[in-house]
């Protein structure tokens, strides 16, 4: 397993960024995103400091910053007060081109209030005469002020994903995922047989991964007890915000505020549907949060009181579930990744259900022409036949677009049938899990 995976667009914007020193960039993104591990493997080989916030009195930062400042001059200073920090670095990188990195930036301005009021003095003052490589880092890009040049970093793809775990079969890729998602540190979590670390990582309450769930609300949200009963309600299937009021029961009002909240805080995502409903929907955003209430959450009571590993297996039904509807997910990314697109989403009837025909609808350009992709979507079970493409394509050609690609998904196999009709028919592509997660 790699310590360090993919992140090559953002390392070039690094790279592009540190060219104009001297600069600032804001680096921000949600906890356990991989932005430290980031911006170390951009300072490899680079001379730089680090200084990082720390959510301890005053006086152990200032302790540390010295200690750090005395490592990088090679003699002993002290950092008596943080009006004396920037000038100490100022001092300490003279005219080399030195990459500087204030991490958790939040927390030292916890520590220290007026840091911010140092921090915009400096860059308006003194940072155009060095060569300083300024990085501030935070989860929330608002608590930085403006800067001009900012890295958010996101999720990672599926594909960099792999990375992770390159001995892994696509089957094993896709449980890893859809319960680990884009996190690095919670990629790193998972082993070598992935099934073993569902259950030692997942169905123990105490477990990293676990507790992470918990704490992500937890931590996250002012309304905790209505982003649980909300993520509680969702689980069961509700999705606009009227029926995940009526289920989670609260006020519509509540439930609206807070689920602007959870989409700030990048929990859930609004769903973009085409068809005949343009209902407002919400879906969970968070694998690692979608897993624990659509499947462990569920099973508390057999966790806690009987055994991990029981709930373990009355839970294999729901899982095998859960990764049907998981795969469906990397299958969207698949040709988000491979082409550029103008919306990706789901067919939804008059009555807001969803279509079962057809698992999601993609609009994208191909050598610069427009196209409608319709796609289905079968982990597991019979495989997808003609009949299948059929319905598919009797619901597609309802939606708007024109120019249709249909897309058929399959981690069981084609018939015979659908695999003839595919070779006389350019329209129909049949994926297979080797072409999800094969080379490109």
């Amino acid at each position: 397993m790699g310590d360090f995976v993919g992140r090559v667009d953002e390392l070039k914007y690094l790279e592009a960024v540190n060219a104009k020193a001297p600069v600032a960039c804001a680096v921000f993104g949600r906890r356990h995103i991989g932005k430290t591990a980031l911006v170390r493997r951009f300072c490899e080989g680079r001379p730089f400091i680090y200084i990082s916030g720390t959510p301890y009195v005053p006086s152990y930062n200032l302790n540390q910053y010295s200690k750090v400042l005395s490592e990088f001059i090679g003699h002993e200073v002290k950092i008596e007060n943080i009006v004396d920090l920037f000038p100490t670095i100022k001092k300490a990188c003279g005219k080399r081109n030195i990459i500087v990195v204030l991490d958790n930036y939040s927390m030292i301005v916890d520590c220290f209030p007026e840091f911010y009021s140092y921090l915009k003095s400096f860059l308006n003052r003194d940072l155009g005469s060095t060569k300083i490589t300024l990085l501030v880092c935070d989860v929330d890009n608002s608590v930085f002020g403006r800067f001009y040049y900012t890295l958010n970093v996101k999720a990672m793809s599926y594909r960099d994903c792999m990375g992770f775990h390159p001995n892994y079969t696509p089957l094993q890729h896709i449980k890893t995922y859809s319960i680990a998602g884009g996190t690095p540190a919670y990629q790193k979590l998972f082993g070598d047989d992935p099934d073993e670390s569902i259950r030692t990582q997942m169905f123990d309450h105490l477990s990293v991964l676990s507790l992470e769930a918990e704490g992500l609300i937890k931590n996250g949200a002012s309304a905790y007890p209505n982003c649980s009963r909300i993520l509680a309600a969702m689980s069961e299937g509700a999705e606009s915000p009227r029926d995940i009021a009526a289920l989670a029961e609260i006020s519509q009002s509540v439930c609206s505020k807070t689920l602007e909240e959870m989409e700030h805080m990048g929990i859930l995502i609004k769903e973009v549907t085409t068809g005949q409903s343009r209902r407002q929907v919400y879906n969970i955003k968070s694998n690692l949060l979608k897993f624990y209430y659509e499947v462990i959450y569920k099973h508390t009571p057999t966790i806690e009181f009987y055994s991990a590993s029981s709930a373990y297996d009355d839970a294999l039904d729901a899982m095998n579930d859960y990764f049907d509807r998981a795969f469906k997910t990397i299958c969207m990314d698949y040709v988000t990744l491979r082409y550029t697109y103008r919306y990706a989403g789901k067919i939804r009837k008059k009555d807001d259900s969803l279509d079962s025909n057809v698992d999601f609808v993609v609009g994208i350009s191909e050598n610069g022409v427009g196209r409608t992709i319709i796609a289905k979507c079968k982990l597991d079970g019979e495989p997808i036949s003609l009949e299948d493409f059929k319905r598919s394509r009797e619901s597609g050609n309802r939606t708007q677009g024109i120019n249709r690609m249909y897309m058929m998904f399959s981690g069981c196999g084609f018939t015979d049938e659908l695999v003839e009709e595919a070779k006389i028919d350019p329209n129909i592509k049949l994926v297979t899990l080797e072409d999800i997660f094969g080379a490109w």
